[in-house]
């Protein structure tokens, strides 16, 4: 289990519910804006996220991108509008 204050943004996590790699983008409270390859930003409990392996890392990262910085300015944005910073 890995505690709200300890994510980083720009880490990766295994999601367990998912079963996948996310990228943290944020956090409210003890809830983490996450994304992944060609998904819209969810919000996800930090007690479903562990730090990724560096295998799982390593698949993440040669995982094919399409889409990516149109997808990561949507949830800054969403994440500012959110005015709780």
């Amino acid at each position: 289990m890995t505690k709200a204050k300890e994510v980083r943004n720009g880490c990766l996590y295994y999601n367990k519910q998912s079963k996948r790699v996310e990228r943290a983008i944020g956090r409210v409270g003890r809830r983490i804006f996450t994304y992944c390859h060609d998904t819209d930003p969810s919000v996800v409990k930090v007690d479903n996220l562990i730090k990724a392996s560096s295998k799982q890392v390593t698949n993440y990262l040669d995982a094919p991108n399409k889409g990516r910085g149109s997808k990561i300015r949507r949830a800054l944005k969403t994440i500012s509008s959110l005015k709780i910073f």
